[in-house]
């Protein structure tokens, strides 16, 4: 019995640690089209109301943020009393807006958010960064699998002049590399009358990135205000089109996004688990009765 007791603590030990992995990759960017934003005009800056200026301007106040979370799953067993998986959890990890600064009218200024790995905070390497012309969101783990979230996100106000249009675009990215679901990439848009969303996307949601609009103040009669168009290397473009006879305001953002979550076992793992930790609490439980015994 001792011998067998070994062989299913061995295959326990197996089953736990098989959540243990090779290094696997995330990675949502996206780049502004011509590295810089639209050239509508600036707020109250009339250096910036040029002969090339688009019918519109932007506002001066606008956001930028960089936030990174992590949890290790340390280990998933079976408790053998009541046949519930237990899961043990390391430490919550959170970075966000370690560096943040403005930026020149038509850039989206800086923000990093950045949790270290392995023999350091984390088994999970994640880091998120908004740059002048990009936003990058990336996570890596490295022999575990972890909840993990990293997103980089930037919005700003404008309006646009009556009877006129504009576009806001760029070039997104998604991958995933050594995940034993691989990418499955698709562009969705979503539309109604006041706000519009282009994105890039993993079908299972663990990367994507996304440009969209809300319109603040469209009359009840304005219609076509969205059109979109994709193109090669990822290419997303939004529009919007002002069809009527007072400015149109509204705010344009654009994120990219990773979100990871530590599966539940498979079935045959689950199975493997609960009859491992059940023979070794029924090997517990007649090794303490022999004992008895024998006092």
């Amino acid at each position: 019995m001792k011998k067998l007791s070994h062989l299913v603590l061995a295959t326990v030990a197996t089953a736990t640690t098989s959540l243990a992995h090779a290094d696997t990759t995330y990675s949502a960017d996206f780049r502004l089209e011509g590295n810089s934003l639209p050239r509508l005009r600036i707020e109250g800056s009339p250096e910036w109301t040029r002969p090339d200026s688009l019918p519109g301007e932007w506002s001066n106040g606008y956001s930028k943020d960089a936030t990174v979370n992590s949890r290790d799953l340390l280990s998933s067993t079976v408790n053998p009393a009541t046949g519930v998986l237990e899961q043990t959890w390391g430490p919550q990890n959170h970075s966000d807006n370690m560096h943040r600064s403005g930026s020149a009218p038509f850039w989206m200024g800086e923000s990093h958010a950045h949790i270290p790995g392995p023999n350091e905070q984390s088994h999970t390497i994640a880091g998120a960064s908004v740059s002048l012309s990009t936003l990058d969101a990336d996570i890596t783990l490295t022999d575990r699998y972890a909840n993990a979230d990293a997103s980089a996100s930037w919005s700003r106000n404008f309006s646009l002049d009556p009877h006129s249009s504009f576009t806001f675009s760029g070039f997104a990215t998604v991958g995933i590399t050594g995940d034993a679901n691989p990418l499955a990439a698709a562009t969705t848009f979503n539309s109604n009358g006041s706000f519009a969303s282009l994105t890039l996307g993993d079908l299972l949601g663990r990367v994507r990135t996304t440009i969209g609009a809300n319109i603040w103040d469209a009359g009840s009669s304005l219609g076509n205000i969205f059109s979109y168009s994709t193109g090669p290397a990822g290419l997303l473009a939004l529009t919007i089109t002002n069809n009527g006879d007072a400015a149109l305001r509204g705010t344009f953002n654009a994120g990219s996004y990773v979100a990871v979550s530590a599966p539940i076992p498979e079935p045959e793992a689950w199975l493997l688990l609960l009859a491992g930790a059940g023979i070794v609490g029924f090997t517990a439980r007649r090794r303490q009765r022999a004992e008895v015994g024998r006092s």
